[in-house]
């Protein structure tokens, strides 16, 4: 029995061995097709590529491609191909077990290696959720490269309960402060262009209603480069003022982020450090997503005053790298305008090259700045090597002064934080000083349209009265226009061009007025601004602005050397050397050498100055400085520039409070801000018009038409425009009929209408010379020629140069009588009467201006043997140049007694000082041609 019992086993042993045998992949095909085993089953390491499975379940192996079974799927085979894909190996090894023997069908029942169809379809759970998730990243990266990218526009678009001179400046000070903080904290381009700023408006407010469509932002692409925009709302309440943004896609109208400022009680805080505007760029760096470092977080909302000298290093190192970044981009944008003549272009590249001058100061600031914190550092890692050689008493004591100070400190900055800033105030003025000047060009850009639609009428006016049909009383026996007709109606076009003309002068006026309260209230702010800029003010190392290093103690000056740095808004502008004393420092008396002599006095001394080096050079507030300066606004001729007067400088002890060191600085730093802006009244088209408008009085006064007298003008103007682009022009003598060139005739203006230079000191500004007096008449009826001037010198009654066979600067003389006809209103040589009234300029001086021949003239004391740029020195009471010295002047006259000698005046660059007073005389030849000698010019006082 028991041997039946494992004959039995042993074949179950057997038939199970036999079923789950592992197969060959080359001989899987013939094992299964000879398979009489119902219950068998095969496992195979197989090559599953190019595996197909029908929809009737069939499954397709190249390996059973010549056998005659068939393959069905025993498992859930749903995406198999991506579940073998996913697996990625040559083989697996598969179950096969048997279905029909007859039919030889095999079902495939376990793939081992690959994943379930659950753990399969978690996989494509966990897949969606990391595409949706590199997708969003990527979309966070592709828009914060956007953000900085392209261009983002700061627009004004609401100031509610602000008017008056305020409503002009506050919101562009706001302006520019947020298109700041966006550039340095949040590396972005900004724009600020008024030309595009009422179509944005125009566009916030569609987006805001809802009715903003494609064609929109087609447009607007038309009007500015700016991708991004930041719409700021500024709010006056009752108590104070508040100030809202929304950052906008202008291309689609979203709105990504919008934020509002707490209430700020005084206007000057929204703008300044850690106001409104920098809580307000911390907001939208929240809400966009934009990284900014931990150390500009704590600038924007506690400002650097309590930075440590690590922080303040890594602050300048971050700055400078941001301003190096900006540069580049300044560059870029430069590069692009640069091609452009259109007069937006050039604002831009103006104001961009403006901006790029100020960060170069700033760049350089924090240049200076990271040195004299290394420097500092430096300092510090010696002072902790000498810290084991230091007695413990000593070490208490130092460490017990160093809290006591630094908790004083903390009260002393609570009350010097709000007296800071300089550049800030000025910048405030500078912003009125914009607004102003602004107001008077939108005054003038409405002349200059009203200006264009008077030409419009007059023209047309003149055209109705010139066309109308004759009337019979118009008309002579053969139908012809009756002189008396003509007369009439040359009449009526004066008096229409006369109505027309003062009609543009009254409505310029209108407009005028209607800013005219504004503008007072402006010039009165900046008036007062400019006062209080001159008023003294103190600055504190305690505060953010003025900064102080030390360096050791130096016996030779009983003190240390303290470098003194003092910055606003990011620019340094005043550095100097000081010697902290030991008095200063400790507040005692320096021991006198008798005293140092004692042994304990010395030992005593030096510990204390070991003790002082170590808390100066670890940044310990054991003392803080106190800077006294004011700034002095220039006068409207100089605009925009400033003069900073740093008087004293004084030494406080922070724990008790008393100065213990004062000097006297005296120094003085000047500084032009840009761009500059000009308060001196426009001189525009009205004041052209009435100028014009006088003028053609004076022609038609003498009898010429309304067509010869703009005829006319047009000639005076002309010759007044080249003047002025030469820098010189023709002054009206006083109860005199002639007017004066307030010059000498320059090189420039001598080459310009003879074709050369016969001078032997070249220069384009300095007097023509080597002249002589017929090369000067000469050349004044060519200029008078050159624009349509009756010549006032003929020869032989003949005006036209070309035939008077003479050339000139070859030392010839005119053959033939030279007349002047004194009527003629062309150029010539002043007679020595007038040209001696006009010297004295209306004064009573020994010289022609002064007194004081250096004041007014280059002679022989002063010129260094030659000749100098016209209108250097200082002008006469008519506003005439180098009337003494300088050249000797033809004058007309001849010397009497002497045909071929003419008169001359003035003295040269070579005479001394008897000879170029207002009693000096001179004479030469007609021919004759000196390196010191010139001429100028007058003309009548009609043209």
């Amino acid at each position: 029995m028991k041997k039946y019992i494992t004959l039995f086993l042993a074949t179950l042993f057997s038939i199970s061995l036999f079923a789950q045998t592992k197969v060959d992949a080359k001989k899987i095909g013939k094992t299964l097709e000879k398979n009489k085993d119902a219950t068998a089953v095969f496992t195979c390491d197989m090559s599953l590529s190019g595996m197909k499975v029908a929809n009737d379940g069939t499954v397709i192996l190249s390996a059973f491609a010549k056998n005659k079974v068939k393959i069905v799927s025993g498992m859930d085979m749903t995406n198999i191909a991506e579940r073998l894909d996913y697996a990625n190996k040559v083989t697996y090894l598969v179950t096969f077990e048997t279905n029909d023997l007859s039919s030889k069908s095999y079902s495939i029942t376990k793939i081992d290696g690959i994943e379930t169809l659950e753990q399969y379809k978690e996989r494509l759970v966990q897949e969606e959720k990391r595409k949706a998730e590199e997708a969003k990243a990527k979309w966070e990266r592709e828009r914060l490269e956007n953000l900085t990218k392209h261009p983002v526009q700061v627009v004004n678009q609401e100031v509610v309960n602000i008017s008056g001179a305020e409503s002009a400046w506050l919101p562009g000070q706001i302006q520019d402060k947020l298109k700041s903080n966006l550039q340095e904290y949040l590396g972005m381009k900004t724009v600020v262009d008024s030309k595009s700023e009422a179509a944005l408006k125009k566009l916030q407010a569609e987006s805001e209603d809802g009715g903003r469509d494609e064609n929109s932002a087609i447009e607007l692409g038309k009007i500015t480069t700016a991708k991004f925009a930041v719409f700021v709302k500024l709010r006056k309440t009752g108590t104070g003022y508040t100030i809202s943004a929304d950052f906008t896609d202008l291309t689609t109208g979203e709105q990504m982020a919008s934020c509002s400022s707490k209430e700020y009680s005084k206007a000057e805080y929204l703008y300044g450090s850690t106001g409104a505007v920098d809580e307000l760029t911390l907001a939208l760096a929240n809400k966009l997503n934009v990284k900014i470092s931990d150390l500009n977080k704590n600038l924007l909302t506690s400002g650097s005053a309590n930075f440590s000298v690590d922080a303040q290093l890594a602050l300048a190192k971050q700055n400078e790298e941001q301003y190096q970044k900006m540069m580049k981009d300044y560059d870029a944008e430069l590069s692009k305008l640069m091609t452009s003549n259109d007069i937006n272009a050039i604002q831009n590249k103006n104001r961009i090259e403006a901006e790029k001058a100020l960060l170069l100061e700033k760049q350089n600031a924090e240049k200076k700045r990271q040195e004299e914190l290394k420097a500092q550092m430096a300092r510090a890692a010696e002072d902790e090597k000498l810290e084991a050689e230091r007695s413990i008493a000593l070490k208490t004591q130092r460490d017990q002064m160093a809290k006591d100070a630094a908790a004083k400190a903390a009260e002393v900055r609570k009350l010097k934080m709000e007296k800071q800033g300089v550049l800030g105030q000025i910048n405030v003025l500078e912003s009125k000083k914009k607004a102003l000047v602004e107001i008077r060009q939108g005054v003038e850009s409405r002349s200059v349209e009203l200006y264009e639609q008077m030409l419009k009428d007059k023209e047309s006016e003149e055209a109705k009265i010139r066309n109308r049909p004759l009337g019979t009383s118009e008309k002579d026996d053969n139908g012809k226009q009756t002189e008396r007709s003509k007369q009439i109606r040359e009449n009526q076009v004066i008096k229409s061009n006369e109505e027309l003309t003062n009609k543009f002068f009254a409505d310029c006026e209108a407009v005028k007025k209607t800013t005219a309260s504004q503008d007072a209230s402006l010039l009165a702010e900046i008036r007062n601004d400019q006062k209080t800029l001159a008023t003294t003010r103190t600055v504190s190392s305690m505060g953010e602005e003025l900064k102080v290093s030390y360096g050791k103690f130096t016996g030779a000056k009983d003190g240390w050397i303290s470098y003194i740095s003092l910055y606003s808004d990011g620019i340094l502008i005043f550095t100097d050397e000081f010697i902290l004393t030991y008095e200063g420092v400790t507040g005692k008396r320096r021991p006198t050498d008798t005293e140092l002599e004692d042994f304990k006095v010395s030992e005593e001394y030096d510990n204390n100055i070991d003790m002082y080096n170590s808390l100066l050079t670890r940044g310990d507030p054991i003392v803080y400085f106190e800077i006294d300066y004011n700034v002095t606004a220039e006068g409207d001729s100089k605009p925009s520039q400033y003069k900073f007067n740093f008087n004293k400088i004084r030494v406080i002890n922070t724990v008790s409070g008393k100065v213990t060191q004062t000097s006297t600085l005296n120094k003085v730093q000047p500084r032009t801000m840009k761009p500059e802006w000009d308060l001196r009244e426009i001189v525009g088209i009205v004041a052209k018009e009435k100028n014009e408008f006088e003028s053609l009085n004076k022609y038609i006064s003498k009898g010429l038409t309304l067509p010869a007298a703009k005829k006319s003008v047009a000639r005076d103007n002309e010759v007044a425009k080249m003047f002025d682009s030469m820098g010189i022009k023709m002054v009206s003598i006083p109860e005199r009929n002639f007017k004066m060139l307030n010059t000498e005739v320059t090189q420039k203006v001598y080459t310009s209408v003879m074709g050369s230079n016969p001078s032997y000191y070249r220069g384009d500004n300095n007097p023509v010379e080597k002249v002589s007096w017929y090369d000067a008449i000469y050349f004044c009826n060519k200029l008078s020629e050159k624009f349509g001037f009756t010549p006032v010198y003929a020869v032989y009654g003949n005006t036209d140069v070309a035939t008077w066979n003479y050339t000139p600067h070859n030392g010839d003389s005119i053959r033939g009588e030279v007349t002047q006809n004194t009527k003629a209103n062309g150029f010539r040589l002043p007679t020595v009467e007038e040209w001696q009234y006009a010297a004295k300029g209306g004064q009573n001086y020994t010289y022609f201006g002064s007194n004081n021949l250096d004041e007014v003239g280059w002679y022989k004391e002063n010129s260094g043997g030659r000749t100098h740029p016209v209108a250097q020195k200082k002008a006469n009471g008519y506003g005439l140049y180098d009337m003494s010295g300088n050249v000797w002047e033809w004058c007309w006259d001849v010397v009497p007694y002497y045909s071929d000698d003419r008169c001359s005046r003035g003295g040269s660059y070579g005479s001394s000082g008897n000879y170029c007073g207002v009693d000096s005389r001179g004479s030469d030849d007609a021919n004759y041609r000196y390196g010191n000698l010139g001429f100028r010019i007058v003309c009548s006082a009609s043209n």
